[in-house]
């Protein structure tokens, strides 16, 4: 069984891995362990991660970047229109709203929801893990992180996709959380249970989003006091901020405005990127140098440090004001409470981030966290603690969701209603009872109550249609009860619905006491009426989920393992071409160098101009011919080369086992003449055995001479008379004749005659020994 943890990020995405001795964060194919969240359609095939990101400037208008932040969303939704501008391929409004992503795939236009991207991101996810560890045969089970702020359609969306990829969530884990337990379950110095708790904030700056979250640790657990969020700071905001205030230079500079050109605009934020990390690191100024940026046009700038704090002096206050939310009215701990601050996410990297942190805190941040993989470890680890096949510390998780929910109901009964049934902060997965009164079929509705504080144009969270009710016997309302949970994934849904019905039941009377209060057992039976009691039986109702985005899992699966077909007969395409691109050039100088002895010249230059035109084949006709005519050309050339190859590597063995063999030989025939000379070391082998030694010797001996001298006398033009396997084989055989016998043990010397004792005259008696009696 896989245990995964998968952290999705807007960036860059990692994959952490439960291992025997510990949580790793493996690397992909190209020996990195960041695999950007980037996928890409051409001609052929779809390209994931590294390869597609690499890409970006030769087909951007069918690579997908930046993509995070429009799963589960609407077209018109504010945050989705925000992240829009920073995907390079055209984004559309589809019918009901729904966002589609319009690229090229196997030359003909498609349209795919975020979704499926990321469902194809999930895929390249598995293919490393498969590739990457051996003894993981197939990918099923995971978890994945998402951000705290995740609403329910988001959190079902991300779940959707998960599905469309062949994966099986075993949990939606908030990234605050994640990274609270790879924290605190390697601690060994918490407080006790019963203890006043450690409270530690945790700061995650990342690509496209910041988050802070509030954690008190005792030993064995956690619990999630309060989490707050910013969707307008994070890495990718102050990547923009410098390109904006590149492109104004550029334009007084050089009179170029490169938002005017999807290539040079996403090149330009590249490059600010690299600047800001360099700005970290450095307090000179960073130079930004690009050729041929635009109509031909190198560009040249720099920044410094402090001119880029100025600037981005207002996300800088926001990050702060995510600190600060942490400690609203309602929430006990106070920021002089706070013992630990631990910051994570690549852009937590900027000093500045450590200034804030030291200025409301009053103590420097930690960083003793992975900043990168610390989401992606923590998923592992919960992935580890729901796995069977491992065993892990108990580590309880008291987790919390962040808005408050509410549920309202109409239909036949005690009029409409509506009641809040969880609060910003309460614990989940929780489930509680709502009781109604009801006559007849009704429905349920849940929403957001506070649609200002959700980052989500989508406040309705989903409908439910409960069937069954009815009145009682005398037709007034009967009580129904409620069950509404969020799960552990953070999905909000209504469990059950049970109706409580009267009924009447018949029951035996209770038994007649004495005054002692004991039951008379010897008493005649007397034949009792039942008595008939009213009482309250369960029924349950049959409740019917109605929520405002339905996904077709069964459909984006087939179309995902169609795509997955594709990419797998192009892979073996590629490899097929590849291996045939690879032997050309390999035979083509072995044939003049390395192999030249052991090919005539004029098949040499046959196999040349054979190999020559495969070459001019490959990048004319066989650019992209079937698999089948690759390999097709390939064995051909090998019914040419491997022989050639054959020879050369026979004629570098061949010589030493040779030597092996007559040393062997030489070794045995030593032991045999001291045997012959009455050696004592063989003195006690019988003289037939010695026969089949010395016969032994003698036919392997003159086998091996006459096939060194048949073979001498061969050209190495011609294939060999002896194969090396051949002369190990004789090797062996010979060896397993001859040392059995020579390896016989000399037979132990006998052991010394025992001394007779004299034997009692007869009539004679014993003498008795101490301890013993005589007995008459």
């Amino acid at each position: 069984m896989s245990v995964l943890g998968f952290d999705i990020g807007n960036l860059n995405c990692y994959i952490g891995v439960a291992r025997q001795g510990g949580i790793e964060v493996i690397t992909n194919d190209y020996s990195l362990h960041a695999t950007p969240a980037c996928v890409s359609f051409g001609p052929k095939d779809r390209s994931m991660g590294v390869a597609a990101r690499q890409a970006v400037n030769t087909n951007i208008k069918n690579t997908i970047i930046n993509f995070k932040h429009l799963i589960g969303r609407k077209f018109s939704d504010p945050v989705a229109q925000r992240f829009i501008p920073f995907i390079p391929c055209k984004v559309v409004q589809l019918p009901n709203d729904d966002i589609g992503i319009q690229v090229s795939y196997l030359d003909e236009p498609h349209t795919f929801t975020p979704e499926q991207v990321l469902a194809a991101l999930l895929t390249k996810l598995r293919n490393i893990v498969e590739s990457q560890l051996t003894d993981v045969k197939k990918v099923s089970d995971c978890v994945l992180a998402v951000p705290s702020y995740f609403t329910d359609v988001q959190r079902r969306a991300v779940l959707s996709a998960i599905q469309y990829a062949g994966l099986n969530s075993l949990r939606v884990i908030n990234e605050t959380t994640a990274i609270a337990l790879a924290y605190g379950i390697y601690k060994q110095d918490l407080p006790e249970e019963d203890a006043k708790p450690r409270n530690v904030v945790f700061l995650d700056i990342g690509h496209s989003s910041t988050q802070a979250s509030l954690v008190s640790f005792n030993r064995g657990k956690l619990q999630m006091v309060n989490t707050s969020y910013d969707l307008e700071a994070g890495g990718l905001w102050f990547d923009a901020l410098i390109r904006e205030h590149f492109r104004k230079e550029f334009k007084s500079k050089y009179g170029i405005d490169a938002a005017t050109s999807p290539r040079p605009w996403l090149r330009l934020l590249d490059e600010c990127e690299r600047v800001k990390k360099q700005m970290s690191a450095n307090q000179t100024p960073i130079p930004l140098n690009i050729e041929c940026f635009m109509e031909d046009k190198d560009v040249t700038g720099k920044m410094q440090r402090q001119e880029f704090e100025e600037l981005a002096a207002p996300i800088f206050n926001r990050i702060k004001q995510v600190l600060v939310n942490l400690f609203t009215e309602d929430v006990s701990i106070k920021p002089e409470h706070v013992e630990e601050i631990e910051i994570v996410g690549g852009s937590s990297r900027i000093p500045m981030i450590r200034q804030i942190v030291k200025e409301l805190f009053g103590k420097e941040p930690k960083t003793t966290m992975n900043q990168d993989e610390a989401v992606a470890r923590g998923a592992a680890m919960q992935c580890a603690i729901l796995s069977p096949t491992f065993r892990v510390r108990e580590f309880a998780i008291k987790d919390s969701q962040p808005y408050r929910i509410r549920l309202s109901w109409n239909g036949p009964g005690d009029n409409g209603g509506e009641n809040d049934v969880f609060a910003p902060r309460d614990e989940v997965p929780f489930s509680k009872l709502v009781s109604l009164l009801r006559s007849g079929p009704f429905q349920v509705e849940a929403h957001y109550a506070q649609p200002n504080i959700v980052p989500h144009n989508q406040v309705h969270i989903g409908s439910w249609k409960v069937n069954g009710a009815r009145p009682g016997p005398d037709g007034a309302n009967q009580k129904v009860k409620v069950k509404v949970r969020v799960n552990p994934d953070g999905v909000f849904t209504i469990a059950s619905a049970t109706m409580y019905e009267p009924r009447i039941v018949e029951e035996a009377p209770a038994e007649p006491m004495d005054v002692d209060g004991s039951t008379n057992s010897e008493a005649p039976a007397e034949p009792q009426e039942l008595i008939k009691k009213t009482k309250l039986v369960p029924v349950e109702l049959e409740v019917i989920e109605s929520i405002p985005v339905a996904y077709d899992v069964q459909k984006f699966q087939q179309l995902e393992l169609q795509m997955q077909a594709v990419d797998a007969k192009e892979k073996a395409k590629a490899d097929a071409k590849n291996s045939l691109e690879e032997y050309v050039y390999e035979m083509r100088d072995k044939v003049s160098e390395q192999y030249a002895d052991f090919i005539t010249p004029a098949a040499a230059e046959d196999f040349r101009s054979v190999l020559s035109s495969t070459e001019d084949w490959l990048y004319d006709e066989g650019e992209n011919a079937e698999r089948d005519v690759y390999e097709k050309r390939l064995s051909e050339l090998k019914a040419v080369g491997t022989p050639v190859v054959e020879r050369y590597r026979e004629y570098e063995t061949r010589k030493p086992a040779f030597d092996a063999f007559d040393q062997s030989i030489l070794r045995i025939r030593r032991s045999y003449e001291d045997y012959a000379n009455g050696g004592p070391t063989f003195a006690h082998l019988d003289s037939k055995e010695m026969e089949k030694v010395i016969n032994a010797i003698e036919d392997k001996k003159k086998w091996l001479d006459e096939a060194r001298h048949k073979q001498e006398t061969r050209p190495k033009t011609d294939a060999p008379v002896v194969f090396t396997e051949e002369i190990n084989q004789q090797k062996i055989a010979f060896e397993n004749i001859v040392h059995p016998i020579l390896n016989k043990k000399k037979p132990a010397a006998p052991a010394p005659p025992k001394k007779e004792e004299p034997q009692p005259a007869a009539g004679d008696q014993p003498q008795s020994q101490p301890g013993e009696m005589d007995v008459d």
